[in-house]
């Protein structure tokens, strides 16, 4: 049981790490049991099976619920049991609370840790099915493994470790079984000496195989294997969606009840469609940022479009980009970009840090007036590369606190001359809004003295993870209602739902809002220090327009962030200010906003690394690592080669076994047998070569032709076989005195 409890525990480890809901440590307590109970149930020779299947599946269930609403929930069973009820009756629709999906999910986080522990005792000690139980586990292994940021990289392989010593343990029980049946008995000395090899070489070889693993991701893997399985992993994901979807027309349009990013119309639907696999990666100051591709201001209650797109303007790769507003203070950052694979989108949306400022390549920007989307001006493809300078307004926390409310002080935003665009653009509401979004709008920012505070309010209530859920898969929105209303009944979306939230309270509250579409930050790769983009990270947000400071971004969907250099969270102080400035690029200087230099294309700036990472960056490490695996490899074929050799002796005699032995060992010293040759000729020459072994030469070779030839009254006796004991030595040293001549 110790092995099935070491991959179950490494398993478990990783589903924790996942971190798909809290509690998780429960699942400490669950699979244990479920091991033990697998095992009672595997033994059991009395009871039936399928019985013993029924209790352990209402006893799984028990432990369960005991567990979950006991132990990590501290709530009733009767609660937990009427959240499973109305999820079974309704789904995961408005008559489920937000907090009652995840005590179901940690319910079948527990029973699921309970079940693979029964199955991986039952099937190695009854079904003797230790493949299936290795199956089940690097399956789910792999899952969570996918959505683990913290998971150990020794987990999985811990797990395939004790998984491949229960499958050769196993076996050999089953072969022992099968010699018992047949009437065998073997030494118990001899089977523990043979088991304890066989662990030592299974132990050497899986050690063995985790010194190149380590150039492997996340610690160390190269450039080009990274982008070779992101190539694979798109066009296997693209692949795989033509075969599930087709091919035809039909089959690429998406479903009208299904969010399309990048498209003309954002429809705030019950699911999303995503691009699949990765999309891009990125590095520069800019990093770790989000990317913006294109923003919508016009909402009808269910989508939003842009009215802004008409007006097209076209620049020159390096032309600077015209600023929302000069009189705001902001950084410039950089990012350098590089495109694995295009969103579907008839437009050529470049993917920028916000504010783009200058692009390395031809250009347009849409918008009149204030530019809402940036193009390029030929059609992207796949593995295109770019750089894009960006402007990063510098929050004032004491600026900010002095605009007040459009509604509240309209001669104040007179001064800015992008007023007339943001009334006609950036104010519009549905005319079916009811007025209970205005009071949950106003009740939300009571207190606020200034349209900073408001919106951080805002974003403070929609991202309350107590209030609010994030879910890319909702029930329908009804046609007579609209999104905001919506998510405040339901209180779950994905995060289209939320920025829509977010601008439309904005709006009756008289702030200039808008919805911007584009990416999150993605994940590091510590590896090839650049951060990838997958498809999975299409994201919505929102930028609210502050007069005299342009467009600040702001993300109200609970569980993102972006981030203090680009959100809008005040600096603490003018030193925080200064120390952002000096990761500018290499041509802008502190005081000098404003000021644009394109960085070089392979420019990136030094990323702190851990001690572990400086380490697996030494060009040492990497070659004491190949010469350790060479050197392992090396081991592997001289073992494997002598147990071969060893398995053909036993079928030879003494006397072949000591010719042949002798044979081999004239070979490498240059004197190989002659398919010509016969035993006598060839002894003959080895005479001439050692001749001070002649006569123990030509005793072995009449010994091995006699054996070999003779009829069966002249064949060799005991006192023969006695005889070779005594002559090998002089053989052995006139061969070694063969090999130091051959080679001095």
């Amino acid at each position: 049981m110790g092995l099935v409890a070491v991959a179950l525990s490494a398993l478990v480890a990783a589903i924790i790490s996942a971190n798909w809901v809290a509690g998780t440590w429960i699942l400490l307590w669950s699979a244990p049991l479920g091991l033990l109970a697998g095992f009672l149930v595997a033994k059991s020779r009395s009871l039936s099976q399928p019985l013993l299947h029924l209790a352990a599946f209402f006893f799984g269930y028990w432990v369960a619920f005991a567990l979950t609403a006991g132990a990590a929930l501290h709530i009733s069973w009767t609660a937990l049991l009427s959240d499973l009820q109305a999820m079974v009756s309704s789904g995961a629709g408005p008559g489920l609370a937000v907090v009652s999906s995840e005590h179901i999910f940690l319910l079948y986080l527990c029973f699921l840790s309970f079940f693979l522990g029964y199955l991986g005792s039952w099937l190695t000690y009854r079904a003797r099915l230790p493949w299936l139980v290795a199956l089940t586990y690097c399956s789910i292994m792999l899952v969570n493994l996918q959505y683990s940021r913290q998971a150990s990289p020794l987990l999985l392989p811990v797990m395939l470790g004790a998984l491949l010593l229960l499958i050769g343990r196993l076996y050999l029980a089953t072969l022992l079984d099968d010699w018992h049946s047949l009437g065998l008995s073997a030494d118990r000395s001899w089977l523990r000496s043979l088991l304890g090899r066989n662990l030592a070489l299974t132990s050497l070889l899986m050690l063995l195989s985790l010194l190149p693993a380590l150039l492997l991701p996340p610690l160390m893997q190269p450039g080009w294997g990274s982008r070779f399985w992101e190539d694979l992993n798109t066009f296997s994901g693209t692949l795989l969606h033509q075969h599930l979807t087709g091919s035809g027309p039909s089959a690429q349009a998406p479903s009208l009840d299904t969010t399309v990013f990048f498209g003309d119309r954002l429809t705030v639907s019950g699911s999303v469609s995503l691009p699949m696999g990765s999309v891009l990666e990125y590095s520069g100051s800019a990093a770790p940022a989000y990317l913006e591709a294109v923003t919508y201001n016009q909402f009808d209650g269910h989508s939003w479009t842009s009215t802004t797109q008409t007006a097209v303007t076209r620049f020159a790769a390096g032309q600077p980009l015209p600023p929302d507003t000069v009189a705001g203070h902001y950084r410039e950052v950089s990012a350098q970009i590089h495109l694995l694979q295009v969103p579907q989108s008839k437009y050529n949306y470049l993917f920028a840090p916000p504010q783009p400022a200058r692009f390395s390549v031809p250009a347009m920007t849409y918008g009149d007036g204030l530019v809402s989307a940036w193009a390029q001006q030929e059609p992207l493809h796949s593995g295109e590369r770019y750089t894009v300078l960006a402007r990063v307004p510098k929050i004032d926390a004491a600026a900010l606190a002095r605009i007040p409310l459009l509604s509240a002080n309209p001669r104040f935003w007179q001064s800015d001359p992008a007023l007339p665009v943001l009334e006609r653009d950036y104010l519009q509401l549905p005319a079916s809004l009811p007025h209970k979004l205005m009071q949950t709008a106003l009740e939300w920012t009571r207190g606020a003295s200034n349209a900073f505070e408001a919106m951080q309010l805002l974003v403070s209530h929609l991202s309350d993870p107590r209030q609010f859920s994030y879910s890319i898969n909702n029930p329908p929105i009804p046609a007579d209602t609209d999104v905001v209303s919506w998510l405040l009944q339901t209180h779950t979306g994905y995060c289209t739902y939320y920025a829509s939230a977010m601008v439309v309270m904005a709006r009756l509250l008289g702030i200039p809002a808008r919805i911007v579409v584009g990416f999150s930050q993605g994940h590091f790769d510590a590896g090839r220090q650049v951060w990838v983009v997958n498809g999975s990270d299409a994201h919505s947000w929102v930028q609210i327009y502050f007069a005299g400071q342009g467009w600040i971004d702001f993300d109200p969907t609970p569980g993102f962030a972006l981030g203090p250099a680009f959100s809008g969270t005040p600096a603490p102080s003018s030193a925080s200010s200064v120390s952002h400035s000096s990761t500018a690029t290499a041509g802008s200087q502190p005081g000098q906003e404003g000021s644009f230099t394109p960085p070089a294309p392979d420019q990136r700036p030094e990323t702190p690394r851990g001690p572990l990472q400086r380490v697996l960056s030494s060009p040492w490490l990497l070659l004491t690592l190949l010469a350790s695996t060479g050197l392992g490899l090396l081991l592997v074929l001289a073992i494997g080669t002598s147990i071969r050799r060893r398995q053909l002796d036993r079928q030879l005699s003494p006397v072949a076994r000591l010719f042949w032995r002798l044979c081999r060992l004239a070979s490498l010293a240059g004197f190989q047998p002659r398919s010509w040759q016969t035993p006598y000729e060839y002894s003959a020459r080895l005479s001439r070569a050692m001749p001070e072994a002649s006569l123990p030469l030509r005793r072995l070779t009449e010994l091995f032709v006699r054996e070999r030839w003779a009829p069966p009254y002249e064949l060799s006796s005991s006192a023969d076989r006695s005889e070779l004991e005594r002559l090998w030595p002089p053989l052995r040293r006139s061969l070694w005195r063969l090999w130091l001549r051959r080679f001095s």
